[in-house]
């Protein structure tokens, strides 16, 4: 993917590849895995195996591994378990991932638990966007409230119940739109992603509910 996309995969490092290689072969020979590393579709089957999963929740190991390895372990997991079979889907919701909780980047369209989380603030700037810029306003939109609806349901239940806010539902259809918005903008860069956002859109209310699993029994992610 190009550097402006969300990946998790085109940021793994060397530590992941030892992860890997010890997971999958401890004590034994190692060199070849680096041929099956570097190779997009083995390395894809390799991390589809159970046992990677196993040793990432289970092993102290796994505490050298990179957000990026981490999350797509994860996620891709999740989203097979629930039937999104897509990997580039997984990579991409993972690097969504990656991008807002595993560094502070000081960036209302980006940053959580900070930044921007109410739909109007969107709409808003989106009202005098147009082109390019419109399609990347989308685009943030839609990946702030996937992770706000995928990671952190309750911050929005909770808001909802207190100030009388929109609910889950309400921002799942928002990112939903807004997904489905960058799909259909024809001012978005050559290589945007554009069907990958379009299924996104068509698989949010599956993959939300795949991700609140996912953040129920699997990670901690504070209140």
């Amino acid at each position: 993917m190009s550097t402006w996309i969300p990946s998790s995969r085109d940021r793994f490092t060397p530590a992941d590849f030892a992860f890997l290689s010890h997971a999958l072969s401890p004590g034994g020979e190692r060199r070849h895995f680096w041929t099956l590393w570097e190779d997009p579709e083995a390395l894809r089957e390799m991390l589809d195996l159970k046992e990677v999963l196993r040793a990432l929740l289970d092993s102290t190991a796994a505490l050298s591994v990179s957000p990026a390895f981490y999350f797509y372990v994860l996620v891709r997991h999740s989203f097979l378990e629930a039937g999104i079979a897509d990997p580039g889907m997984a990579d991409y919701v993972a690097g969504v991932m990656v991008q807002r909780l595993a560094s502070d980047t000081g960036d209302p369209l980006r940053s959580l638990p900070a930044g921007l989380t109410h739909a109007a603030d969107f709409v808003a700037i989106l009202e005098s966007a147009h082109g390019r810029m419109r399609f990347h306003l989308q685009l943030e939109a839609g990946n702030q409230f996937l992770v706000l609806t995928g990671l952190f349901p309750g911050f929005l239940s909770r808001r909802c119940q207190r100030r009388g806010a929109p609910g889950v539902g309400f921002y799942e259809d928002f990112a939903r739109r807004a997904f489905r918005d960058a799909a259909d903008n024809r001012s978005a860069p050559q290589d945007a992603p554009r069907r990958l956002f379009g299924d996104l859109a068509e698989a949010l209310p599956v993959a939300r509910l795949s991700l609140n699993k996912l953040a129920e029994e699997l990670v901690f992610l504070g209140e």
